[in-house]
């Protein structure tokens, strides 16, 4: 690595590990991870087996994936996490005064964004991946495959956990750019909230938008997914999962790189 690389990897490894700690012993983060856990829970209780060897775990993991994800894990739930958690990281600092004294280091505004968005994101996958988690560990015990049904199984976990980050990562992002321009973390978080409904929610009744339903987080999530799951029949939802990845990446990266620019132009008072 270049010299030039290195106090830039420094300071923005500084800033993650401090505001990641600060988040992981939160306890706002233990109260989401209780509504985040809540499925695997009940997953655990009644798995609902049929049938037994890998060909049945998958088909069943892939349907229950398909269930869950779009519907509760990245449904108005798990929007609302991904929002309150993000919208706090950079609006709380402005809002306490305390944006000038992390300032005060030699850091950038550049790595602060930065480093913000990956302590929240690894909180987000410490929330969302520990269920996850759960249930791809249990799979494995309920329908009688062992070491080869866990293996077998890691790609179809590894994806869902995939496509879930990227779409939480631009709400993320999404929630960070309205933070620095709202700074009062729960008036950030409702008017997020609001962005997003009224582009899911309202969209689809406007009777002369075309197919509205594709319009939605849910919907691009099963596209992501249809990248991986073969076991079920996702000819219905159209659209191509490589094309959807690249421009949920282009959305975050236009998100902070608006959200950076709003700070850099903004006066942080004594």
């Amino acid at each position: 690595m270049s010299d030039e690389l290195k106090p830039f990897q420094s300071a923005l490894w500084v800033v993650f590990e401090s505001e990641f700690r600060r988040l992981v012993r939160s306890r706002k983060l233990k109260v989401l991870f209780l509504v985040t856990f809540f499925p695997a829970f009940i997953y655990l209780l009644s798995p609902n087996a049929s049938g037994t060897g890998v060909d049945a775990m998958l088909k069943s993991f892939q349907a229950l994936m398909l269930d869950l994800v779009p519907n509760y894990w990245l449904g108005i739930i798990g929007q609302l996490i991904a929002i309150i958690l993000m919208s706090d990281l950079l609006a709380g600092e402005i809002d306490r005064g305390t944006i000038r004294v992390l300032l005060a280091r030699p850091v950038r505004l550049s790595e602060v964004v930065m480093a913000k968005f990956l302590a929240g994101l690894g909180a987000l996958a410490v929330l969302f991946g520990v269920p996850y988690t759960v249930i791809w560990l249990y799979n494995p015990v309920v329908y009688d495959t062992g070491a080869d049904g866990l293996w077998k199984g890691l790609p179809d976990f590894l994806l869902a956990m995939g496509a879930t980050l990227l779409v939480l990562a631009a709400l993320g992002a999404l929630a960070m750019l309205i933070s620095v321009i709202i700074t009062r973390p729960l008036y950030a978080s409702l008017a997020t909230f609001g962005v997003v409904f009224l582009l899911q929610f309202l969209l689809p009744q406007i009777p002369y938008v075309k197919n509205p339903e594709r319009y939605t987080l849910g919907y691009q999530t099963v596209v992501l997914l249809k990248a991986g799951f073969d076991k079920v029949d996702l000819s219905a939802f159209v659209g191509n999962p490589s094309h959807t990845a690249v421009f949920f990446g282009a959305v975050v990266a236009l998100f902070l790189a608006t959200a950076w620019a709003v700070l850099v132009n903004r006066d942080f008072p004594e």
